[in-house]
């Protein structure tokens, strides 16, 4: 915490080689889930989603598959979204989650519907539990830490977005690069941070809900 002629508290978030002021948060009243304080966790979305999975395949004879407690470097989690676009001038009318039973094609055959697909790697408590530290601001007038909710989402950002199905004007994907540490490079880095921000805030909403139960 510094102090210096009545200015407000900022505290460095440092993630490898990079510094990142944060200003502090004044009102947070979700700051006791994004500290990992829960007393219950539980997304009602894929839940909802999982049991239409389910009562489709009723007559499919597939195994249950087991508890997953621990988190593997190698899992991945798949976020499919649908999105869609003024066929005039291409901007984003709206964008939502995909498997939400919504005919665009018959529903909204005036708009250009194009479905996206993004890839993260999952984050294990002591991700997040640096990720957390990092990102935490002391409130003065509440005299307690919380944490950043944007300086927490731009480190999963930077260390959980692995690839996504985005092209350029071309048709040609837009490959993501990586530092040797696992980082995304501050090129790709760029390109994440140019998207719209009503497409970005909607899928790392989305990854935040599903992956840490918030």
């Amino acid at each position: 915490m510094n102090e210096n002629n009545g200015e407000s508290d900022v505290v460095v978030a440092k993630q490898s080689d990079q510094e990142v002021k944060v200003q502090p948060v004044l009102d947070d009243p979700d700051a006791d889930k994004r500290s990992g304080i829960k007393e219950v966790a539980q997304n009602e979305e894929v839940i909802a989603i999982e049991k239409e999975k389910a009562e489709a395949k009723k007559s499919e004879d597939k195994p249950v598959a087991k508890p997953s407690f621990f988190v593997k470097k190698s899992s991945r989690h798949i976020i499919l979204m649908d999105v869609l676009t003024s066929k005039d001038d291409g901007r984003i009318v709206s964008v939502s989650r995909s498997g939400l039973g919504i005919n665009f094609e018959q529903d909204f055959p005036f708009m250009l519907h194009t479905e996206l697909r993004f890839e993260f790697s999952l984050p294990n408590y002591e991700d997040m539990s640096t990720y957390r530290q990092r990102s935490s601001v002391y409130r003065r007038e509440a005299q307690q830490v919380i944490v950043d909710r944007l300086q927490l989402r731009n480190f999963l950002v930077v260390w959980h977005l692995k690839d996504w199905s985005l092209t350029d004007d071309n048709g040609s994907k837009i490959e993501l690069r990586f530092d040797d540490n696992g980082s995304m490079s501050e090129d790709s880095l760029a390109l994440v941070y140019a998207l719209s921000p009503t497409l970005l805030d909607v899928v790392m909403t989305i990854y935040e809900k599903d992956v840490l139960l918030t």
